[in-house]
């Protein structure tokens, strides 16, 4: 009996030892020009919430939780992003310097995937130092033919920018920098290469965040084009219901990829609400489709924009089905398709919509 208790208390005891070394972060900070009580939040990078918080403590602040990938892009921040800097969360003692007011210059270390993301800036850098050099100057000129002969040479340092990052993905197979790359550009490089950047990842890097998100988009995507046929999807309008893109009826549809945090999709949705009520009773309906992830925050926006028209989303932020499905690398995005279901024209906005529109129902 002595003996099956002494056994009992053993396996608890590793019990309780392997509970405790379980990993987590811990962030020890200082910061320089905050006044104690001062919040700071730890905010994913996606999805869009906070996830950890603490007050400013005589310039020293500590944060301690876990996470469930190896790492993951986090920001560390003020209220309302006054101060902000990105950096890669581990489950390790991770140690901040920062000043307020320059938070982004300030110094990150206890995390490998933010040392390797360092160093993949620095290998970018001399690109990245040419291409604002020649933006500066381009800006700077009235000359025409200086404009042009500058604008092909910018054209081609972003080709070799976007292969470097592709080689880089490449070459770092169980990388989550390079994961990341491939989820932010998978759709912009197209459906054929993510695929192979993808099959060539470990299956660490597949498991991840990152890695599911790439492996939905290559699942998902369809490659559709002006003059293609569209492709029928469904979600949740601003009341709950479920709404398919086949259920609007209408000579022709605008299928318009946006969100409330896109500074140039509200410019634009003034004129899209004139443009709408000057073409509805002739035919022309629009499906809103929000790449918000935050419910309250889309809402308010199609109220504040007065957005009419149907609005649907499913809250998964750019992982947005419809979006993956359509190949969406920015908005705002849209597309037109006439009663047969062809796509007859691609991201045309203000003027260029209403012209089209004064074209095909006069």
């Amino acid at each position: 009996m002595k003996y099956l208790y002494s056994v009992i208390l053993l396996i608890s005891f590793a019990f309780t030892l392997n509970k405790k070394a379980a990993p987590s972060y811990t962030i020890t900070g200082t910061v320089n020009g905050l006044e104690d009580g001062t919040w700071l939040y730890l905010r994913l990078a996606k999805p869009d919430r906070d996830i950890d918080s603490c007050q400013v403590r005589a310039g020293h602040f500590q944060m301690k939780g876990l996470i469930h990938d190896k790492a993951i892009l986090v920001y560390l921040h003020t209220a309302r992003y006054t101060n902000y800097v990105a950096f890669w969360l581990e489950n390790t003692p991770i140690t901040i310097q920062v000043k307020a007011g320059e938070f982004k210059k300030g110094t990150i270390t206890g995390s490998a995937t933010e040392e390797e993301r360092k160093r993949f800036d620095l290998l970018k850098k001399p690109l990245a130092i040419q291409m604002d050099s020649l933006e500066k100057v381009r800006e700077a000129t009235q000359d025409r033919e200086t404009r042009k002969r500058l604008s092909v040479q910018l054209s081609g340092l972003k080709k070799l920018d976007a292969q470097t990052d592709r080689d880089y993905v490449r070459s770092h197979p169980n990388s989550l920098i390079a994961a990341n790359l491939l989820s932010i550009y998978a759709s912009s490089w197209g459906k054929d290469t993510a695929s192979v950047l993808y099959n060539n990842m470990s299956a660490n890097i597949k498991a991840s965040g990152y890695g599911k998100d790439i492996s939905e988009f290559i699942s998902l995507n369809r490659d559709i084009k002006v003059g293609g046929q569209y492709v029928d999807f469904q979600q949740n309008n601003i009341g709950g219901k479920a709404i398919r893109l086949s259920d609007i009826k209408a000579r022709y549809i605008l299928v318009d990829f946006w969100a409330s945090w896109c500074g140039p999709c509200r410019e634009e949705n003034p004129n899209l609400v004139k443009t709408y009520g000057r073409y509805k009773d002739k035919g022309f309906a629009v499906l809103g489709v929000s790449l918000d992830d935050n419910k309250q925050r889309w809402l308010k926006a199609v109220a504040d924009d007065h957005l009419t028209w149907e609005n649907v989303s499913d809250l998964r932020g750019d992982q947005n089905k419809a979006a993956l499905i359509y190949g969406i690398t920015g908005i705002p995005d849209n597309f037109l398709i006439d009663d047969k279901g062809t796509i007859i024209a691609r991201n045309l906005r203000g003027q260029a919509l209403d012209d089209k529109l004064k074209e095909l129902l006069r």
